[in-house]
């Protein structure tokens, strides 16, 4: 009898997902954001210490404009920095930084448009 009760109560809650995860889908479709997706670039690929990168990010999928809430984020010892960057036109987002040590440092690109978060990450070497 407990057997069957705890199956019971399984196979509800696997319905209970598959319609909870239907509709998000669903939702997300009716406003378009399936879909969106983002490249992003660090040149050049060999930093140096003293010297300017360039962050581009290209995104996909939705229509962006300067007002775009876009983030170029560099982590340098744990501490966060979010770079000013520029809205080129086309979807397209650049920014410049320059890393005064030599080390390894992460370069997160954030985009959030109503709902969605999309997230990439890269690592740059400065030598």
């Amino acid at each position: 009898m407990r057997m069957r009760k705890a199956a019971g109560i399984l196979a509800a809650a696997f319905v209970l997902l598959a319609v909870l995860a239907a509709c998000s889908r669903e939702n997300l479709q009716q406003i378009g954001l399936v879909g969106i997706e983002a490249s992003f670039e660090i040149e050049p690929a060999q930093a140096r210490a003293g010297e300017d990168v360039q962050m581009k990010a290209v995104f996909t999928g939705v229509e962006l404009d300067e007002n775009a809430n876009v983030q170029f984020v560099v982590i340098a010892d744990g501490e966060p920095t979010t770079v000013k960057h520029r809205y080129e036109g086309d979807n397209t987002f650049t920014a410049e930084y320059r890393f005064e040590q030599p080390g390894e440092y992460d370069i997160d690109l954030h985009l959030y448009y109503e709902d969605v978060h999309i997230y990439k990450k890269k690592q740059v070497n400065v030598q």
